[in-house]
């Protein structure tokens, strides 16, 4: 069984700005696991423990939904608050793009998964002192990271570790 999941890794120029985000917020009395540099991603559907044989079927299905779309920009930018700024157990940056919603989509019903509305994770919240004026700094926090373009999405390896989980790609579907 291998753990899976769907998604978009983020291009190094934009992962050096959401660090810079997970910096500023980290000045914050806030406790958080962040999400390391190198696994920063959009988790279009998360698979779960997968039969080996069934990773051939799935990355066949990613590659015909890819073949509907061209490459297109998206954007990064606001921070959300997940599942509300009253119960917050994730921070993370809201990602904008019709198409790519689109495309969640078409994974979620043609492949399934547990999906949810597009976002970047930058962490898990442990602990939050002075919730409602940490809140308001946070929201003050530049989180433009800006566009990037879309050319691929990736059947994502996730194994966990002590230290946090090891992701790799397992297979890449581009877009046109």
């Amino acid at each position: 069984m291998v753990r899976c999941f769907i998604g978009i890794f983020i291009p190094n120029e934009k992962a050096e700005k959401i660090v810079d985000v997970q910096k500023q917020i980290q000045k914050l009395p806030i406790t958080l696991k962040f999400v390391e540099r190198e696994n920063l991603h959009i988790c279009l559907s998360f698979l779960g423990d997968l039969k080996e044989e069934k990773i051939k079927e799935i990355c066949e299905k990613m590659d015909m939904i890819c073949k509907r779309y061209k490459k297109f920009e998206a954007e990064i930018s606001g921070i959300k608050f997940i599942p509300s700024e009253n119960y917050v157990r994730v921070l993370a940056l809201d990602v904008k793009n019709n198409m790519l919603e689109t495309i969640r989509k078409n994974v979620k019903n043609e492949i399934g998964g547990d999906s949810k509305p597009l976002h970047l994770t930058l962490g898990r919240v442990k602990k939050i002192e002075n919730k409602k004026e940490t809140i308001e700094k946070i929201k003050k926090i530049d989180s433009n990271i800006g566009k990037f373009t879309v050319e691929k999405i990736s059947l994502i390896k996730s194994v966990l570790q002590k230290t946090g989980p090891i992701y790799s790609s397992l297979h890449d579907s581009f877009l046109l």
